[in-house]
């Protein structure tokens, strides 16, 4: 793609750098800035200036998903450029006042956690662990909202595809003359990205049910005229329905797995599974864990091949059996 650059910005986060990208034929656009430290704001600053261009100069940034990897310095280049802010309509709540939105998730998921067999002290640790990274990010403010199937003019007309199941308002940019898409974390050349439960969006009471959503959005680029991926991390994808396709047969066999141990272990809880699968996993990854078994029960009880009973407060599992026709 012409007037294309991709930058790779370090994080402090354990997915390593973010992928930055800068287009320059209608103005300058920035996607995805990453988070907010000096070192990012230089390393796009030098980035710019070798396309001859400075900070101030930003017409409009895009933000492909509310992940602090990827717009956490969005407010400091707004406030030396005055660029537009682009982001899924979704996402903007979550954005404008990310402190507020992870008060919600500790507050929800304390007593779900629970039920889904995590012992409390663990459910407290996991819950308070992300408390010394909200300093990566700060408010931004969405100017130009977005939702599936709106354009933006960068010199190259994208077309916005709603992506949600990694996090709600993730979206997706389409450069259909280009053979092209700015995937962010909905697609990735080489992990599969999480599905990670949070609030539903405009909701203090209710999960997303993120792995059912994320399945779905897969399926739908693959309707979509585009060759080559570019994600929020790692290389460009050179073969991107054949890299979706891999993905989906991933959570697919993710899921036979995860019947494997409901049908061994009958009735169980989320978090035995999840212990089960990840007998290693610190408690830095304890959430993304359980995000992971749970999208995939979701995935069974969809195809009614799981029955849910509560026991003293907590949810178990058990494998049905199939029944002919």
């Amino acid at each position: 793609m012409d007037q294309l650059t991709r930058t790779r910005i370090p994080t402090p986060f354990s997915v390593g750098s973010v992928n930055c990208y800068q287009l320059t034929g209608n103005g300058v656009t920035v996607v995805d800035p990453g988070p907010a430290t000096d070192e990012a704001y230089e390393v796009v600053a030098d980035s710019l200036a070798t396309d001859g261009y400075e900070i101030a100069e930003i017409d409009r940034i895009l933000i492909t998903h509310p992940h602090m990897d990827h717009f956490g310095q969005a407010s400091r280049l707004v406030e030396a450029s005055g660029a537009d802010v682009v982001a899924h309509e979704h996402a903007v709540d979550r954005l404008a006042d990310p402190i507020a939105h992870f008060k919600r998730e500790q507050a929800y998921f304390r007593p779900f956690l629970r039920s889904m067999g995590m012992p409390t002290d663990a459910v407290d640790t996991v819950l308070e662990l992300p408390e010394p990274y909200t300093e990566y990010q700060a408010p931004v403010t969405v100017t130009d909202p977005v939702a599936d199937g709106d354009t933006v003019d960068a010199g190259v007309t994208l077309e916005c595809v709603s992506t949600p199941g990694h996090v709600p308002g993730s979206v997706s940019f389409l450069a259909a003359a280009e053979d092209a898409m700015f995937t962010g974390d909905h697609v990735l050349p080489d992990i599969t990205p999480n599905p990670l439960l949070t609030v539903a969006p405009d909701a203090t009471d209710e999960r997303t049910r993120s792995l059912p959503a994320y399945i779905e959005a897969l399926e739908t680029v693959l309707e979509l005229e585009a060759t080559v991926g570019y994600g929020g991390h790692g290389e460009p994808m050179s073969d991107l329905h054949g890299r979706v396709r891999e993905t989906i047969d991933h959570h697919e066999e993710r899921k036979e797995h995860v019947a494997e141990l409901v049908a061994d272990a009958e009735p169980v809880t989320a978090y035995a599974i999840m212990k089960e699968m990840f007998p290693e996993l610190p408690a830095t990854e304890m959430f993304s864990g359980m995000s992971e078994v749970i999208g995939h029960l979701d995935l069974l009880a969809d195809e009614d091949r799981v029955r849910i009973t509560e026991r003293d407060g907590v949810d178990h599992y058990e494998l049905l059996e199939p029944t002919d026709g």
